[in-house]
């Protein structure tokens, strides 16, 4: 691939697509997206994404959106990277592409209900019973995970995948909001072997110098 461009922001769910990115080898030019300055809304930003969000990926003058699609793209193009597994057939290879939107328009969502309920109404009585609602869905959610977890290293059983990335991404950021990560034992161990990898601590490594250059409105330590 060649002239490609990220546009992300640290801690956001761009990280996800950032370590596939990594994982791959792919030279990439990243540009971030000062989301505390809603800068996702500046006429230029929208000019390249509409939906005015992260990540989005550039090729050659074109924009894909949304995280499930750009990390099967990924996948595609370098499918020697492991992004995700193997898969027989396109059935197979749908159901891998499950898990990725799984993660993307179910779990994501839960952890904006825990992190920034007051987005999903106008009224501010009401985010209490948002965050209780997120807490609760994605402790269920999570007992699955954990179960998942507690049977392999990996979501895929012995190999890693792109989707332990995204998982890792929704559990320690929903913990950062105050859901009981700590109860998961599996999800706790298995985030520590996500944090080893080398591609995901390239890319930690990118987003702790973009916020100590200043101008992020992010605390280093919250990475």
């Amino acid at each position: 691939m060649s002239d490609t461009i990220l546009f992300a922001y640290p801690g956001a769910c761009s990280r996800v697509t950032m370590s596939a990115l990594e994982e791959s080898g792919v030279d990439y030019e990243l540009r971030w997206i000062d989301i505390a300055s809603n800068g996702q809304y500046s006429a230029e930003y929208r000019a390249t994404n509409r939906k005015s969000k992260v990540p989005a990926l550039v090729v050659d003058g074109q924009t894909l959106t949304e995280n499930a699609a750009i990390l099967l793209y990924l996948h595609r193009q370098a499918p020697s990277a492991g992004l995700l597994p193997q898969f027989d057939g396109v059935f197979g290879e749908a159901r891998g592409f499950s898990d990725l939107v799984w993660c993307g328009s179910m779990l994501h969502p839960m952890v904006r209900q825990i992190r920034a309920p007051q987005r999903w109404t106008q009224e501010s009585q009401e985010t209490d019973g948002i965050r209780a609602d997120g807490l609760k869905k994605l402790a269920k959610e999570c007992d699955h995970i954990d179960a998942q977890l507690a049977r392999a290293d990996w979501w895929y059983g012995d190999r890693w995948s792109i989707v332990d990335v995204y998982l890792y991404w929704v559990c320690s950021t929903a913990a950062k909001a105050g859901f009981p990560v700590q109860d998961y034992p599996a999800i706790t161990a298995h985030a520590e072997r996500v944090r080893t990898r080398p591609s995901f601590q390239r890319t930690l490594e990118k987003e702790i110098a973009a916020v100590e250059s200043g101008g992020l409105g992010i605390d280093p330590a919250s990475l």
